[in-house]
């Protein structure tokens, strides 16, 4: 039986996910191309830049996923929903 997530995490991913809307103007600045949009309120912040690492598409998307990877390693990768978004065309 898997467990629910605490209150706490899921107000990160809100958190999380609402900026992914907020930002989504300036960020899509940096993504090339066809790179993944950012923007949907489903998906996260590390779920789009973890799409455009794998494809390429955004340099700003490495260097945050560079960070991300010393707190939690493999993030990005980890963090894509394919579900979600746009995808990489």
């Amino acid at each position: 039986m898997k467990s629910e997530p605490s209150w706490f995490w899921r107000v990160l991913l809100t958190i999380d996910q609402s900026a992914n809307v907020i930002f989504a103007p300036i960020l899509n600045l940096f993504v090339q191309g066809r790179g993944a949009k950012f923007g949907d309120e489903d998906e996260t912040l590390s779920s789009v830049f973890g799409k455009n690492v794998r494809s390429g598409t955004c340099r700003l998307c490495t260097i945050m996923c560079r960070l991300l990877h010393w707190l939690d390693k493999g993030h990005c990768e980890k963090s894509i929903e394919t579900d979600e978004g746009t995808p990489n065309e």
